[in-house]
């Protein structure tokens, strides 16, 4: 087996995330929500293709 990377862990380091960058990335994930729930609409109003 071969040498493994060790991982250092930084003291003191702080991983939150301010009200700003935590608002933008809601507003993502409702815009990717509402994305996925148009495509599933309009998916459901296309005719089927059938098999020849």
């Amino acid at each position: 087996m071969e040498r493994q990377l060790a991982l250092i862990e930084e003291q003191g380091s702080d991983y939150r995330l301010d009200e700003h960058t935590r608002e933008v990335g809601r507003q993502g994930v409702a815009a990717a929500r509402e994305a996925l729930r148009k495509a599933a609409r309009e998916a459901a109003e296309r005719p089927r293709k059938t098999a020849a």
